[in-house]
């Protein structure tokens, strides 16, 4: 979203504000790291938050999907790198088992919906 927000202000959003606003506030909470668009463009904003955030010793929690692994042993982009590096440093890793709720709805919707999937019938 903090992608979207920068590429679609007008002339007359402050881009460097807001990236120094997300810098500054007290908490930051970047949810589904790693989903980001892999342009350079999103990897340099995302790397300057975390960056700056990180010079400043500001608390940020990150949520991904990603195993602690595959941030520790990054092979992707230098810019990737950079970031994970920083993430590593500054974050103690919680690691949250079980199973995706997403599926655990969806299967409840089939398995209550079966009928009208298979036959037509009313939803229930």
């Amino acid at each position: 979203q903090i992608i979207n927000e920068l590429q679609k202000g007008g002339f007359d959003f402050d881009k460097n504000a807001y990236i120094e606003s997300l810098v500054n506030t007290s908490v930051l909470i970047l949810d589904d790291l790693g989903i980001e668009r892999d342009t350079s463009y999103a990897k340099e904003q995302v790397y300057n938050i975390v960056n700056n955030r990180y010079l400043k010793q500001k608390p940020t929690i990150f949520t991904t999907n990603l195993s602690y692994d595959t941030i520790q042993n990054c092979k992707d982009s230098v810019e990737y790198q950079r970031i994970y590096s920083r993430i590593i440093e500054m974050c103690i890793p919680v690691m949250v088992v079980g199973e995706d709720f997403r599926k655990v709805i969806q299967k409840d919707k089939l398995n209550r919906n079966r009928d009208r999937l298979l036959n037509g019938g009313e939803r229930s």
